[in-house]
């Protein structure tokens, strides 16, 4: 299997993880979760507040590893259809 190979089967992975409704509904519950207890802290817990802030970014970038997997996986395939159309 090629390098690019395994970039497009990653994409595919990716896709079908960021279409998983398991993933989806697990993924939508760690942020509304989140949201919940971060607007529902007092004005002295700092510390508390920056922590959920803290989590909700890694939940985000998670995420947005598999869109960016998923992307280049979709870019590649498409050139490779393109060369062996084109």
């Amino acid at each position: 299997m090629t390098e690019k190979d395994k970039q497009i089967k990653e994409g595919q992975d990716a896709k079908m993880l960021l279409e998983n409704p398991l993933l989806v509904g697990a993924f939508n519950q760690i942020l509304n979760e989140g949201y919940q207890q971060w607007i529902s802290t007092k004005p002295e817990e700092k510390e508390a507040r920056e922590s959920l802030y803290h989590g909700q970014i890694a939940a985000l970038k998670f995420k947005g590893v598999l869109i960016k997997t998923m992307e280049n996986g979709q870019l590649l395939e498409q050139e490779r259809k393109e060369k062996k159309h084109g």
